[in-house]
């Protein structure tokens, strides 16, 4: 706790008066990461209207909140890594991704994806597109991309929202979008 106080330029005390552990406040750490990515999926309603110009513009929002947090990649990478102890049934977690299925599974009943799409693997491709340039950062720079340029950033959004929408869009509603 002297350490994580130090490295935030804090008392050595003022951790282990607001957390009991290093757990407890690791746990917090990712719980309030979890948040902010909650709050960034219900703020693209995937359930109402566009569904195609709202997917696009939250794959768009989400890898510039992935670019400018790189942290919470490392993180949550290495949270799985070593076996997800403290995220699995995290509450800001399992929140984040009830609101993207719920949005999807409402799409799905409607014709908006393919009948053949599953919402839970389709949330797991998009995770997918957008984390692997981020944790691969070696071998995307061999194919001479630069993951963390914005020329890059920019690409990867339009690159990811076409392959999640010719892949995962009923045609009807590629052609309304």
């Amino acid at each position: 706790m002297a350490d994580v106080a130090a490295g935030a330029r804090l008392s050595r005390g003022t951790p282990a008066y607001f957390f009991n552990s290093k757990e407890q406040l690791y746990r917090a750490a990712l719980g309030r990461a979890f948040d902010e990515t909650l709050t960034l999926i219900v703020s693209f309603p995937l359930g109402d209207g566009d569904l195609q110009g709202n997917l696009e513009a939250g794959i768009g929002a989400y890898l510039d909140f992935l670019a400018s947090r790189p942290n919470f990649v490392r993180l949550v990478v290495r949270e799985c890594l070593e076996g997800g102890r403290f995220l699995q049934g995290l509450p800001e977690h399992v929140a984040a991704i009830a609101a993207a299925m719920g949005a999807l599974v409402g799409q799905s009943e409607r014709g908006g994806l393919r009948g053949d799409v599953d919402p839970a693997h389709l949330i797991l491709s998009a995770i997918s597109l957008c984390w692997f340039p981020m944790i691969a950062v070696p071998l995307v720079e061999d194919l001479g991309l630069g993951p963390v340029t914005a020329k890059f950033v920019g690409a990867r959004k339009e690159q990811v929202a076409r392959l999640i929408s010719r892949g995962a869009l009923s045609e009807a509603t590629r052609k309304r979008g």
